[in-house]
């Protein structure tokens, strides 16, 4: 009884001090919010004082839930919301090793399913035929809709060795049904390349996302490229679901001259934020971009600058169309809320969300018959072998810089 009573003092407090909180908020917009948000208020009451089962209420999970259907009613498919739990698992990829199939994934809010951004490059997603845009249907027989984002994501993930079964929406042939084995997925930011073709010595740079070490990785394997006196450059973007905007400002800066814009970013207030080049120690050299479908947010900003200046034509198929700003803040319960907060532009001022980028020279890829076991082998490893003859877009590229030199 006593925990009874305690419970729903807390409970009931809280829904005062939210309640003035609002108040207090609303008086300063020309919307009362709190008047919105009044039917929420009396549930949370009703629920406290009327359910039948009360001390099985978990109030963590109501608050996640709660919020969770908020943000859904945005209908923005790049707003969400990470739990603590969440957060702690939303590390692993950018920290640390993990068992899993190899994919970069966004929640779809039209669908309500996982929504494949990108198939790692060489991973057993991108082996078993997994595709960018494809719909992440049910794992396992269980449908993805009952999920939340972070449910989803942890039941690709699993021990190396293990198999997840997969039902996959794609557009066009309906649903798909595939069998992959999980692998470690060891995360190597940028991995590089030097060949030789058509007489020409070639350095070749792929850059995987755009973390905290991606420019460091970058600026090290562009050392080796330019030791090597390559006579060109290729640069890789494909399935490349973007990162961190800062990255993508200090990666551009290696090839954009210092002081010229390379995005700009505008707030549904009006407000603009320009971000310019900051200079390198890299003398231009004729670079080609390869860019496709799964390139997006910070890889779009980087290919869209390089187009605008004329720098690195683009080839290969156009890109994602994610030209919005997650802002994160952090909640008290240590949750934290993504919320778009603006839009970037490219430098010409182009629009490009939900449009994508397109390409200067568009090369649909062909699928080869063949696996090209020395790539697969090696795309956890930072120096590793192309093969043109396998990847009709990258001999493309490969064609059109030699042919320009």
């Amino acid at each position: 009884m006593k925990k009874f009573f305690k419970l729903s003092v807390t409970v009931i407090m809280c829904i005062a001090i939210l309640s003035s909180s609002w108040t207090l908020f609303a008086q300063t917009e020309s919307i009362n919010v709190y008047d919105k948000l009044k039917p929420f208020f009396e549930t949370l009451y009703y629920v406290e004082k009327e359910f039948y089962e009360k001390d099985n209420i978990d109030y963590n999970k109501i608050v996640d839930q709660s919020i969770r259907g908020m943000l859904s009613g945005l209908d923005d498919q790049f707003t969400y919301y990470l739990s603590p739990d969440d957060v702690n698992e939303s590390n692993i990829e950018q920290n640390a090793k993990y068992g899993g199939i190899g994919t970069n994934v966004t929640y779809d809010a039209f669908y309500k399913v996982i929504r494949i951004v990108s198939p790692m490059y060489g991973s057993p997603a991108y082996k078993a035929g997994i595709k960018a845009g494809d719909l992440v249907l049910t794992i396992d027989g269980s449908p993805v809709e009952d999920m939340n984002y972070m449910e989803a994501v942890n039941m690709l993930r699993g021990e190396p060795g293990s198999l997840v079964k997969l039902e996959i929406g794609r557009e066009d042939l309906g649903v798909l049904e595939f069998t992959v084995e999980r692998e470690e997925i060891k995360l190597v930011m940028v991995q590089y390349s030097i060949t030789e073709y058509e007489g020409k010595k070639i350095g070749y740079v792929r850059i995987n996302k755009f973390f905290g070490n991606t420019s460091s990785e970058l600026r090290d394997k562009l050392s080796i490229l330019y030791a090597n006196d390559v006579d060109g450059i290729i640069l890789d973007l494909r399935n490349n679901p973007g990162g961190y905007l800062t990255q993508a400002i200090l990666v551009g800066s290696m090839f954009i001259d210092s002081g010229e814009v390379i995005v700009t970013t505008r707030s549904s207030d009006g407000f603009v934020n320009t971000y310019r080049s900051i200079g390198n120690e890299f003398e231009p050299l004729p670079m080609v971009t390869l860019v496709n479908n799964g390139s997006a947010s910070s890889s779009e900003i980087l290919s869209g600058a390089l187009k605008d200046y004329g720098i690195s034509p683009l080839v290969g198929e156009k890109t994602f169309g994610k030209a919005a700003v997650q802002t994160l803040f952090p909640l008290s319960n240590g949750g934290e809320v993504w919320l778009t907060t603006a839009h970037y532009f490219t430098p010409n001022g182009n629009d490009i969300h939900m449009k994508g980028i397109e390409p200067d020279i568009l090369v649909e890829l062909k699928e080869s018959e063949e696996t090209d076991e020395e790539i697969d082998k090696n795309t956890t490893m930072e120096n590793i072998i192309i093969n043109p003859e396998k990847d009709n877009q990258l001999k493309t590229a490969l064609d059109l810089l030699t042919e320009g030199i």
